[in-house]
């Protein structure tokens, strides 16, 4: 059950605290007093949407806090499946923070956790009822999951979902292939062409086009390169005159040999010059070695040879890929798409079998779905029936239609199976049961919403279940009709009302009042826990307006002690 509500910051309440008791919990005050921002504080803690209009002018953040006990084992279990921490023998926590700046701040068990553990988790704790579910029980899309909520059917649901799923993919990759298979003699010998021409360049090195480019720059440079490198040659070792550097190298150090005699300084000019002899004979040979290019005798035809190998690549890179690497790489893409082409027929015949197997198995648990719905649909239907009637609608007929949609290739399937889903309402005698956003008022949406939530509410597993102003729409004997059913529900699961019924809140076992107060120039939000003297006093309200009399307190008294005996 839900025990504590803490909430701060959120629009008219600065800071309100409620502790909540077992049962049947009502809440009441006058228009505008803040019972919808308690609401929405609970769909705030619940992971719904929030803008940050809904701060209280002036402050930073809002936040929500909730405590719950006797959780039951679903809920540890789903916490256990998303990686929620929680001990069992202590409360169980709940937080949302909001900032102006739009930042969630979400714990659970003061432990960090996300908007999406939120979401999950919170649909365990509290289930909320409100104006807009009427609206959603208008649309006839949700007719299925409101009675599949009542149905036991989860494991068949999640073992057909797995089957809808390879379905959906099966399907995707057929009418790929189909598609390809129009276009695939074209494709075919786009690709064909396409390999052929990469594969006759016999591109293998992957630094080929740099090797080139380098030799080409040579070869352009081939007849200086020659002249300056045997020039070097020449003037450092060899000539026809016999006259170079080395040979006037070793003239010198002759002639200074004949000289040590005479001065011992000449031994070390002697070592110097030999030296600079061998330096520039290894000049002249690496000078030689410059101008002895592969193949030089004939420049020019070489030259052309690389220049067309070169235009060949640079072509195949502007059409294809723009390096070597790459265009190796396109040529082998080609090549498995080629042989994928090849082999689609015996891949689209494959999928098309593995498919037929797939759906066979999905229309079994469909038919078991259907069948399902169709007894689930009988049992809760006469439940709503019932309930109704005993709301003041004795007269009306209200039936939940399930269809198989069938065409002449089988079941039409869905994401829930192949089942067409509708509630059906006939509100006066003597008319065709027709659909409930043709007929149904405000009142009536909301007594069938009532007996529906009355029939599923051991189902869902919600800690706790909220109806914000179920009464909207009827009074006097059939809104203590509605109180007496909510007052039903809360003996198996703690129930909340925003209600402007006396009769309602007069069979509460717990009755909250919220008030606006003017604080500091500032309107706040409050609630209180009435004693039974404050009650008696917030049902005369109710009934009389503002100025209370005598016989409106003695009608609450009366009106209190009827509901009494009427829940005994």
């Amino acid at each position: 059950m839900l025990d504590f509500l803490h909430i701060e910051n959120v629009a008219v309440i600065k800071k309100l605290e409620i502790n909540f008791g077992k049962g049947f919990n009502v809440l009441t005050g006058e228009t505008g007093a803040g019972k919808s921002i308690i609401i929405d504080s609970i769909n705030m803690l619940l992971g719904s949407k929030v803008t940050k209009e809904i701060i209280r002018y002036g402050e930073e953040r809002a936040s929500v806090t909730a405590y719950f006990s006797d959780l039951n084992d679903e809920v540890y279990k789903l916490c256990d499946e998303l990686d929620i921490q929680y001990d069992r023998d202590d409360v169980f926590s709940i937080s949302r923070t909001f900032s102006l700046e739009g930042k969630n701040t979400v714990r659970i068990n003061s432990r960090p956790a996300t908007l999406t553990q939120l979401k999950a988790i919170g649909i365990k704790l509290i289930n909320i009822h409100g104006q807009n579910d009427n609206h959603s029980f208008m649309n006839k899309s949700n007719h299925i999951l409101m009675l599949d909520e009542y149905i036991d059917i989860q494991k068949e649901l999640e073992e057909y979902g797995t089957l809808y799923q390879k379905l959906t993919s099966y399907k995707s990759q057929i009418a790929s292939l189909i598609e390809e298979s129009k276009q695939k003699t074209t494709m075919v010998d786009i690709l064909k062409y396409q390999i052929k021409e990469i594969s006759s360049a016999k591109l293998k090195d992957e630094n080929e086009e740099e090797k080139l480019i380098e030799l080409k720059n040579k070869l352009k440079g081939a007849e200086k390169i020659i002249k300056s490198s045997n020039t070097v040659y020449r003037a450092l070792l060899k000539n026809e005159s016999g006259i170079s550097v080395v040979v006037l190298i070793d003239k010198a150090i002759d002639a200074l040999s004949r000289l040590e005699d005479f001065d011992s300084s000449v031994k070390n000019m002697i070592e110097v010059l030999e030296s600079y002899k061998y330096e520039i004979e290894d000049i002249a040979e690496r000078a030689k070695d410059i101008g002895n290019i592969e193949g030089i005798d004939e420049p020019e035809k070489q030259l052309m040879v690389i220049e067309d190998r070169l235009a060949l690549i640079q072509m195949l890179e502007k059409k294809y890929a723009p390096t070597i690497p790459l265009l190796i790489e396109f040529k082998e893409k080609c090549e498995e798409k080629l042989k994928s082409l090849e082999e689609s027929e015996a891949t689209l015949e494959d999928l098309k079998q593995e498919y037929k197997k797939t759906y066979s198995q999905a229309c079994e648990i469909a038919d078991i779905l259907h069948e399902k719905r169709i007894l689930g649909a009988k049992k809760l239907s006469a439940l709503i029936q019932e309930t109704l009637s005993y709301l003041d609608m004795p007269k009306v007929r209200f039936e939940i239609s399930v269809q198989s949609i069938k065409k002449d290739s089988g079941l039409v399937l869905s994401l829930r199976g192949s089942d067409d889903v509708e509630f059906l309402i006939a509100t006066n005698v003597g008319e065709e049961l027709a659909s409930m956003n043709k007929i149904a008022s405000g009142g009536e949406l909301s007594r069938i919403m009532l007996a529906l939530k009355s029939a599923v509410s051991d189902k869902n597993g919600a800690q706790a279940i909220v109806f914000d102003e179920i009464d909207t729409g009827v009074s006097g004997s059939t809104s203590q009709r509605i109180g007496i059913k909510l007052a039903g529900i809360s003996k198996r699961t703690q129930t909340f009302c925003v209600t402007h019924s006396a009769q309602i809140a007069a069979l509460a076992d717990n009755h909250y009042f919220i008030k606006k107060d003017e604080i500091d120039g500032r309107a706040e939000t409050k609630i209180l826990l009435l004693v039974e003297q404050e009650r008696i006093s917030e049902i005369a309200r109710i009934i009389g307006g503002i100025n209370i009399t005598e016989k409106q307190i003695a009608a609450a008294k009366d009106l209190l002690s009827q509901s009494r005996n009427l829940l005994d």
